[in-house]
């Protein structure tokens, strides 16, 4: 049976920076544009699941052989992120999971061994891969202009009715000079020289897509249909399409003016957004950079199939569609943690990590038996509704829900904030009340009202003995299935 795309998902932050705002506060030349901006509890983590979600709609997690996560931002350097992401999605616990990082092509990397991993083990018939990354950019530098924040994911099986299908891939190695991060020592990107990151780019990424084309007897300008590279700037994305000859409208340019350099999702988002309006027999061709490049061919199977898949999904256009704008640099500057300062710390506690996994990470609660009732969390042996013992299940709880009551909380982590917190109490679809903070809201003394629609979104809560804690938020709903 072919290999291919079975299914595919993406996770933009809600809010985006205009670049004229990042030129107004050091008194630079503008560039065209906005760019995505995570929130202070988000990274790559927690929007990985978020594309994760969006990719998996529809779709039981449990039927999932593996995932592989893919970033240059990854929230550990000795511990598997994949595990993490696969637990929240609740996922089996009998999978294969590898995080792969240091790269900004990682995520073609990834997506290229997980094509690998199928072929050479008949028990895995399929593996989510996931790439995000949150760059932090150094403040009054070009970085500052292009970094961004997003997450995407590719459910890669092996099925008759494949939707996409992965053709070939092809890689090529290139100890480039730059740019880098110590992982000890430097909190931003470095560079000896622009001009000759470009011309590294431009080798590599060149060579390794007329290389895959070449082996597979097909011409650029005639066979092509749809090419997803990763580009940094936006002239050089222009120089490799007249390169490669490729035809008008092939190359997917649109990423980088409306959302930034997303860094290792930036090809698996370009594929997405070209896949709006599918064309029979397409034929498609991906490539990752750094440190070498990636490029991955592939094609269009049934033109329907992917059109369902755009349909029960935000993707790229989904999401981008429900962002708003920053209203000041100051917003992305605390975002990003870029001023330092004292800051509040917390506790961390191993055993109620583990012993509360499946509430916590995997959002189970409890249902009687008896009543019907759903309670959350699962912290008694008797219902709380009837008193009845014993008679209580393990039910998987729905992330949509109503706003019961809240209030909004001004001291939070040991500091006043002039924008409260609002502290909201949700009635669940499906049964179960749970107590939550929200995020993604602008003016909650105004805009939080008791009886709003809400999402329930995977959130960085805070960081207590030196360890990152996550937790379930609500947002207003922005739209995801």
């Amino acid at each position: 049976m072919p290999i291919g795309i079975k299914s595919y998902g993406a996770y933009l932050p809600k809010y985006m920076l205009s670049r004229e705002l990042i030129a107004k506060a050091w008194d630079f030349p503008s560039v065209p544009g906005t760019k995505a901006v995570a929130m202070i509890d988000e990274d790559s983590l927690t929007m990985s699941v978020e594309a994760g979600l969006d990719c998996l709609a529809g779709i039981d997690p449990k039927t999932v052989d593996g995932i592989f996560f893919a970033s240059t931002t990854q929230v550990y350097t000795e511990k598997d992120s994949a595990s993490l992401i696969a637990t929240v999605l609740d996922m089996r616990a009998d999978i294969i999971t590898a995080d792969f990082t240091d790269s900004t092509k990682a995520g073609t990397t990834a997506l290229a061994r997980a094509a690998d991993t199928i072929k050479a083990n008949k028990d895995i018939n399929s593996i989510l891969v996931v790439a995000a990354d949150t760059r932090k950019p150094e403040p009054s530098t070009m970085w500052e202009f292009g970094f961004a924040d997003g997450a995407a994911a590719i459910l890669v099986a092996d099925e008759e009715n494949i939707p996409i299908s992965i053709d070939d891939y092809y890689s090529v190695s290139a100890n480039v000079t730059g740019p880098w991060k110590r992982a000890d020592k430097d909190e931003f990107i470095r560079t000896f020289e622009v001009k000759m990151d470009a011309k590294f780019y431009v080798e590599s990424i060149t060579k390794v897509m007329s290389e895959i084309l070449k082996r597979n007897n097909l011409n650029p300008s005639e066979d092509i249909d749809i090419a997803a590279y990763y580009y940094n700037n936006p002239r050089m994305h222009s120089r490799i399409s007249k390169i490669m000859k490729f035809g008008q409208g092939v190359a997917q340019n649109s990423l980088f003016f409306q959302v930034g350099d997303t860094g290792t999702p930036m090809p698996f988002m370009l594929l997405i957004a070209s896949l709006r309006r599918p064309k029979p027999d397409a034929k498609i061709i991906m490539a990752g950079f750094g440190d070498g490049a990636d490029a991955i061919l592939m094609h269009i199977r049934d033109k329907d199939g992917v059109k369902d898949i755009g349909k029960g999904r935000m993707g790229f256009i989904g999401h981008q569609k429900s962002m708003a704008l920053l209203k000041n640099y100051n917003k992305f500057v605390e975002s990003k943690e870029l001023l330092h300062k004292d800051r509040y710390t917390r506790k961390s506690s191993a055993v109620l990590i583990w012993r509360d996994t499946a509430s916590v990470y995997k959002w189970y609660g409890v249902k009687c038996k008896n009543c019907g009732a759903v309670q959350y969390p699962d912290m008694s042996r008797a219902c709380s509704v009837c008193r009845a013992d014993d008679q209580l299940e393990s039910v998987k709880l729905e992330k949509k829900g109503e706003l019961f009551t809240y209030t909004l909380d001004h001291l939070v982590g040991g500091a006043y904030l002039n924008t409260p917190v609002p502290r909201c109490v949700i009635d669940l679809d499906g049964g179960g009340r749970v107590l939550v903070n929200m995020t993604e809201i602008e003016n909650p003394e105004e805009n939080v009202k008791i009886g709003m629609r809400v999402e329930l979104t995977f959130r960085k809560e805070h960081e207590g003995a030196e360890f990152k804690n996550y937790y379930w938020k609500c947002r207003p709903v922005r739209g995801r299935p």
